[in-house]
């Protein structure tokens, strides 16, 4: 949920009347006591202002009369998606200990500064504008086409794949999904294969978790208050705002930005180890595959929604409600060390069955944004 910082913060006297001065006289600012506050109301972060990622500083000027209460409000900021219109309603509902000169109260003109700030929800994630994007591809393969416009609602994404360390604190949290007693239908018989009972190896808290199914994955994301992507929402943020690119950084591959198979011995990464796209997420190309909410359909993108489309549900509630029945096969995304570079591309598209695991299979979370 973003939030918002606001700071109703007197930064200036302008001009002072009074039914108790002379009608010329004007009062020496250094002996007039400021307005107090009696009672502030916060502004609402306007939705629009939240989907579109927008903050700033409102500036308004206003009297606060002889019995406090704020009077010819006027903003002379202009950010616009509503801020201002969403300050001056909540400033007009303030009221103050009127300025005083003298120990008699006075009217006075003020300055006001309004801060908005969109604060995450979680220090490790990366938020996602709302807006619209070009997904797919017009020359990869046959299930990547076409390339279509898509329009998503603004959301959260980890800025890394979830690792051992934070999928431990899961299991400890969760017995039932604890590698010992996990129900047999959630898995294939390698859940945390890697792992020593409920530990995972020694040194490797931050890498990347894998032997995870897409059960196991969505059970995490709930358990932390999050939910896997959409396949839309996983190649948004991995484009990191770039248009018609092959990869997070651009059209060729590249050994120092990826780990991906190239042909030499390769293992997974701790999170990090390669530089953030244009959005500041990590690995969003190679390490390990990540699993998506989606239903996986080859020709899914011929006929799609063009708002937040998500393959094989009605909506993303309606998945997250019911993922311990769902059966069918599910998107993963982003390519892995064991990839080549042609399953590197951003928008090359994989899938398994739910029950899947495997060294090269993790996942990061996203959260929905809901002012």
């Amino acid at each position: 949920m973003k939030g918002i910082k606001v700071f109703c913060t007197i930064i200036g006297f302008l001009i002072f009347t009074s039914s108790y001065l002379i009608a010329d006289t004007i009062p020496d600012p250094i002996a007039t006591e400021p307005p107090r506050s009696k009672k502030s109301v916060k502004p609402e972060y306007p939705k629009e202002a939240i989907k579109a990622g927008k903050e700033g500083k409102v500036i308004l000027t206003a009297t606060i009369d002889v019995k406090g209460i704020p009077q010819d409000v006027v903003a002379l900021t202009n950010l616009g998606f509503g801020l201002e219109e969403a300050t001056i309603e909540a400033f007009k509902k303030a009221t103050f200990h009127p300025a005083t000169k003298a120990g008699k109260p006075v009217s006075i003109k003020i300055k006001i500064v309004f801060d908005f700030e969109l604060e995450d929800p979680e220090s490790d994630m990366v938020f996602i504008p709302a807006g619209e994007f070009q997904m797919g591809s017009s020359s990869g393969f046959t299930d990547e086409k076409p390339a279509h416009p898509v329009y998503l609602d603004a959301f959260y994404v980890d800025k890394f794949e979830v690792t051992n360390a934070q999928y431990k604190k899961f299991v400890d949290a969760n017995p039932e999904w604890r590698k010992d007693q996990i129900p047999r239908i959630y898995h294939d018989g390698y859940y945390l294969a890697h792992w020593n009972d409920n530990d995972f190896p020694p040194g490797k808290e931050n890498y990347p978790v894998v032997y995870v199914s897409w059960y196991a994955a969505m059970a995490y994301a709930q358990w932390a208050g999050k939910r896997l992507p959409t396949e839309a929402e996983w190649e948004k943020a991995a484009r990191g705002g770039l248009i018609d690119k092959i990869y997070p950084w651009g059209d060729s591959i590249d050994a120092t930005k990826a780990n991906y198979y190239d042909g030499t011995d390769k293992e997974r990464t701790p999170i990090g180890t390669y530089p953030v796209n244009g959005f500041g997420l990590s690995d969003m190309a190679g390490n390990v595959r990540e699993w998506c909410l989606d239903v996986y359909d080859a020709g899914y993108y011929i006929n799609s929604p063009r708002e937040n489309p998500i393959a094989g549900a009605n909506s993303i509630d309606e998945v997250i409600k019911n993922f311990i029945n769902l059966k069918s096969n599910r998107v993963l995304r982003g390519g892995s060390w064991l990839s080549s570079a042609q399953s590197s591309r951003t928008a090359n598209r994989n899938w398994r069955v739910p029950t899947d695991t495997n060294p090269n299979e993790g996942f990061r979370c996203v959260k929905s944004v809901k002012p």
